[in-house]
This record gives C-alpha cells, sequence and structure tokens, in this order.
C-alpha cells in the first residue's frame, strides 16, 4: 500500500466550491465534496470513457451531476431518503412546460392565502427531537406549511419534487437552528430571514439553472437513484466501471437528526429517521453497538471502543460491495478522513487500505489532500482527508 500526497485535492474535498455552481447548490450539503473530484477519478483511473459510475453513499448527487454533464450513465444509492429525493431531483431532466409550471407557482405565490393556526395544527409535521414550531419564527413555520400543502396540490410530479426541494433547502436560513457538529441547537438570537421570500428567489434561481441547462444540451443519461444499503446493494456482479464515493466519516455525527427538520417536513413523519438509521452506516454512538465479526486491521480499539469497530464493520461489508460490482480493472476511489474518537487517532484511510487488500483489490494506495489540525483536549492532533484507491 502507497502513501502520497495531493494537495491540490484538498479544496475539492469540502462543499465549499459547490456553493458557485449551477444546480449543485441547489441543496447546501456541509458533508459533500466539489464534482472536480469525479475529474480526477475518471482521470487518474485511465478509463476515458467509463460507462457506469456508481457512488453507493450518493449524499445529494455530486458525483451524479458530474456524470450526467458528462453524458456517463450512474447510479446512487443513499440511506437517507432526503438524499436519495435531492439526488434524483437534481439530475433528471426537465421540460419547457415544467419550468412554465414552476413560474406559474412563483405567480400564484402572490395570491397564497395564509393559513390560520387552528388549520395548520392539524398538518401533521413532527420532528422526533422537538416540536417544529420551536424552531422557527411564527410567521415563518406557517409559511413553511402553507407552502407545503400548496405544493402537494400541483398534480405533475416533476413539477412538485421542484418545489419541495426549493422549500427544504430554505430551512436552514428561515430558521432559528444553529447546526453545531452533531447537534441542533434553538439560538433565539439567530436573525431568520422571512421563508417565503427566501423561498421565492431560491425557486427563481433554480429556473435560471434548468433553463441554462437545456440550452447547454446536458439532457440525459439521467442516473438510477435509489433508497438503500451500501452494505449489501441491489446490482449485478461485474457491472460497473468506476466508484466515486464519500461514506459518512467517522465522526460521531448522526446525519438523520443534522438534516431531521428537512426530512421530517419531506415525510412528514417523525418515524422515517428510525429508518433512515436502520440503512445507515454506524458512524456514530447508537443504542446498539455490538462489535462482531470485526476487521482484524482494526485491532483492539474496535473493542475498546465500540462506534470503531462497528465502522470499520459496515465498511468492509459495503467495500466487499465495490468489489464484487466492479468490472475487473475498475477502480474505486474512496473519501474519507482519519478522526479522533475518545482521544484516540484512527487512521481510518490506512485502515481501509488494509482491508482493501485483504478483501481482494490488487492495487491500493492513499492519496492524502489535507492535513488538518484537531483541537481535541488535552492536545492538538494532526489528521487528514485523504481518497482511498481501490483498484480491482
Amino acid at each position: 500500500m502507497r502513501i502520497s500526497n495531493n494537495f491540490e485535492l484538498g479544496k475539492l474535498m469540502t462543499f465549499e466550491l459547490s456553493k458557485e455552481i449551477p444546480i449543485h447548490n441547489w441543496f447546501w450539503y456541509k458533508e459533500g465534496y466539489a464534482p472536480g473530484i469525479v475529474d480526477y477519478a475518471i482521470h487518474d483511473s485511465q478509463m476515458s470513457a467509463p460507462k457506469t459510475i456508481l457512488d453507493p453513499f450518493c449524499g445529494v448527487g455530486t458525483t451524479l451531476l458530474a456524470a450526467k454533464s458528462k453524458k456517463i450513465d450512474s447510479i446512487g444509492i443513499d440511506a437517507s431518503s432526503l438524499a436519495s429525493f435531492i439526488s434524483r431531483t437534481k439530475t433528471n431532466d426537465y421540460a419547457p412546460e415544467h419550468l412554465q409550471l414552476l413560474e406559474a407557482f412563483l405567480t400564484k405565490m402572490s395570491n397564497l392565502r395564509e393559513l390560520g393556526d387552528d388549520v395548520l395544527r392539524k398538518v401533521p409535521w413532527e420532528f422526533e427531537l422537538f416540536d417544529p414550531r420551536a424552531a422557527f419564527p411564527r410567521r415563518n413555520y406557517n409559511d413553511l406549511l402553507t407552502l407545503r400543502l400548496a405544493i402537494e396540490q400541483e398534480t405533475d410530479d416533476s413539477v412538485r419534487d421542484l418545489l419541495l426541494l426549493a422549500l427544504l433547502s430554505v430551512i436552514p436560513q428561515s430558521s432559528i437552528i444553529l447546526k453545531d457538529g452533531g447537534v441542533l441547537k434553538i439560538d433565539r438570537s439567530k436573525r431568520a430571514m422571512p421563508a417565503k421570500e427566501i423561498f421565492r428567489r431560491k425557486l427563481k434561481n433554480m429556473i435560471k439553472d434548468l433553463k441554462e441547462n437545456s440550452a447547454s444540451g446536458v439532457v440525459g443519461h439521467c442516473p438510477q437513484v435509489f433508497v438503500g444499503d451500501a452494505r449489501a446493494l441491489d446490482l449485478m456482479t461485474e457491472t460497473i466501471d468506476l466508484v466515486v464515493t464519500s461514506p459518512p466519516y467517522l465522526n460521531n455525527i448522526d446525519y438523520s437528526k443534522i438534516y431531521g427538520l428537512e426530512l421530517s417536513l419531506l415525510s412528514m413523519s417523525k418515524s422515517e429517521a428510525e429508518q433512515v438509521r436502520m440503512r445507515a452506516l454506524r458512524s456514530f454512538i447508537g443504542k446498539k453497538m455490538k462489535v462482531d465479526g470485526m476487521p482484524p486491521e482494526v485491532g483492539e480499539i474496535g473493542f475498546r471502543i465500540p462506534i470503531i469497530g462497528t465502522y470499520f464493520r459496515d465498511m468492509e461489508a459495503a467495500m466487499y460491495e465495490m468489489h464484487r460490482t466492479l468490472v475487473h480493472g475498475g477502480t474505486a476511489y474512496v473519501v474519507v478522513s482519519n478522526s479522533v474518537i475518545h482521544q484516540t487517532h484512527v487512521l481510518v484511510d490506512e485502515v481501509l487500505g488494509e482491508i482493501g487488500e485483504r478483501i481482494g483489490f490488487s492495487d491500493c494506495e492513499i492519496i492524502v489532500g489535507a492535513e488538518r489540525i484537531a483541537d481535541v483536549k488535552p492536545q492538538k492532533v494532526k489528521t487528514r482527508e485523504s481518497i482511498v484507491k481501490l483498484r480491482k
């Protein structure tokens, strides 16, 4: 196993650059990466024209959008119904009549009457951590639900999905919630922006992006997007040319909670979050942390700190699936970060590389893109983000 440095990749390992890219920026996703990672993987793999790219942790669809722009077929899978909804909506093709219906909705918004409290109290928006009313100024809460009900009245599925994505995307700005690491905090000093106005602005930008996208001819090659489990892919063996993905980092963050308000407004049910956790990689501390069948490369820390053992157990299963589905000569590019858990520095990239060698990848390389300082008491620890490259 080789370790090399390519610090130019570091700036691509965050979502920052995607904020400026049309369609990619429809939904802010701090845990994502830039589409340049996909460009790098295609070039580095020396596979000039891969037929199919897989992202088994597709998040908000960065890999899928990048593949679509290059007219490459792709498949995206995510444990989160929110993520798969966002990915599918961002990567679908849309016709001129869809844009006309979106513009008609903008016009209808001017006459959209705010529903009274007595009506809104009957709308079952439930969130498992707290009452959603606590997350918003009263006017914003009412506007969000009024818009949600109006969107449900749209008869075209594609238009309804686009409108709903626009609505979900404005929750952070219209709320008084702060996403602080792995915790949602109510901050009553935070200034919440008017929900209806930022929804209108978001929808206008989305219409503009879709018009430009259609004019540039980026249509077709819509990916297949599924809600699923990366540890047990429902895909045929040796059908994938390239894997480009980033699994949840070993950081004890439960993304079903961090994006729980968005998930609950999408599903209108607090029970969906538990279903997401059942499918998700165990990268956070949960109630059931029994370690069984732990990869030998992990060592005793996997038993001493169960979250480490369960994470690598699940990642081993996901890597087996990558190996199974890749064609001979295909390559997986897996963006990961090393972690500090309970004052223990875990070399995630090296452990995954060693697992990859054992399960049958013929060539494993760690490409370090960034080095960061983890401020963990009683001392600071230098850690890194890397791409684990696994060639079959």
